[in-house]
C-alpha cells in the first residue's frame, strides 16, 4: 500500500475514533464500514467488481443498523 494511501486511511480511522457514540456500538460500526468499503476499493483496483452496489449495500446495512438502534432506544424511553 503506497505511503500516501497509508496516511489518508490513518486519517480516516483517527476521525472516526472522534465520533459521538450515538448508540452501543456506532463508532465500531462505522470503522468497520470505512474499513470494509477501503477493502472493496482495493479489490475493485485488482478484479472488475460492481464496486458502487458493494459500497452502497454496506452503507445501508449500516443505516439499518442505526435505525433499529434508533427505534430501540425510543421504544426504551416510552
Amino acid at each position: 500500500m503506497p505511503l500516501n494511501e497509508r496516511k489518508i486511511i490513518h486519517i480516516i480511522l483517527e476521525e472516526c475514533k472522534n465520533l459521538p457514540e450515538r448508540c452501543d456500538g456506532y463508532r465500531a460500526l462505522v470503522i468497520e464500514t470505512v474499513s470494509e468499503i477501503i477493502q472493496t476499493e482495493r479489490l475493485h483496483r485488482v478484479q472488475a467488481t460492481n464496486v458502487q452496489q458493494k459500497i452502497t449495500d454496506k452503507c445501508n446495512a449500516t443505516a439499518q443498523f442505526l435505525v433499529s438502534q434508533s427505534k430501540a432506544a425510543r421504544g426504551a424511553r416510552k
